[in-house]
């Protein structure tokens, strides 16, 4: 199930690409199983068809997902090439993070603190 909030920062095409990625992700979501078609997503999240399309379409594109015309959209099934994504972004954020926490001057503890804060849910 997917849920899209409207009000959210983030636009419903990522939301949707993100709660696809970590089903894949977490096994929910196996090879060669198929999507919903992206009419029937489109109308059961109230989002216009361009929405799913585009969140299907970079789905293909990152190779998660393919399709088969007059079929459907279907999981090309790679959880770990979906976690090696997560992992590539991971890394990204922490180089910045890390970038960022020296130009501040920020010790190494402090910035591992803010991380613990962060992964936990807490607010500055």
């Amino acid at each position: 199930m997917i849920i899209v909030s409207l009000q959210s920062e983030v636009p419903a095409y990522e939301q949707i690409k993100a709660q696809i990625k970590a089903q894949i992700l977490s096994g929910e979501l196996t090879a060669d199983e198929p999507l919903t078609s992206m009419r029937q997503l489109a109308r059961d999240l109230r989002v216009s068809v361009i929405t799913t399309t585009r969140a299907y379409g970079d789905l293909e594109a990152e190779g998660l997902i393919y399709t088969v015309q007059g079929r459907g959209c279907f999981v090309k099934g790679n959880a770990e090439l979906v976690r090696e994504q997560y992992l590539r972004s991971i890394d990204e954020a922490l180089q910045t993070a890390a970038d960022k926490a020296k130009a501040a001057g920020l010790s190494l503890s402090e910035l591992q603190n803010k991380l613990e804060g962060k992964y936990n849910g807490q607010c500055d």
